[in-house]
């Protein structure tokens, strides 16, 4: 039972912030996943788990007008070669690079978020 609110718990969070700042959903769930799982199923899991939020975020922008497909399209253009490059790393590379880089963006992001 508490597992089951600790998933709740964190399923809520990583939606509000994916919801709220458009990222961060990952950082929630790939920590606590990998208190489970280990690391190359977490963060795969992880893309599994936030495909559906994001999905959901970026229709209600849409509708909403905060964004165009023609605002997204040039990310978008570029994000699908390079998802497929980092799926194909992840089955590849040993999961201490992962964890280490994976630390690197959270640093990157915090940084870069306080000097803004």
């Amino acid at each position: 039972m508490l597992r089951k609110i600790k998933h709740a718990f964190f399923g809520i969070l990583a939606g509000f912030l994916n919801g709220l700042l458009g990222a961060g959903g990952g950082m929630i769930v790939v920590p606590m996943l990998q208190s489970e799982i280990d690391t190359k199923r977490s963060h795969s899991t992880c893309v599994a788990v936030i495909l559906p939020i994001t999905i959901v975020s970026a229709l209600w922008y849409l509708a909403d007008g905060r964004v165009t497909l023609g605002d997204a399209s040039v990310y978008m253009i570029f994000g699908v070669p390079g998802a497929l490059i980092g799926t194909f790393l992840l089955q590849k590379l040993d999961k201490t690079i992962i964890k280490k880089a994976f630390a690197l963006l959270i640093i990157w992001a915090g940084v870069r978020i306080l000097l803004k």
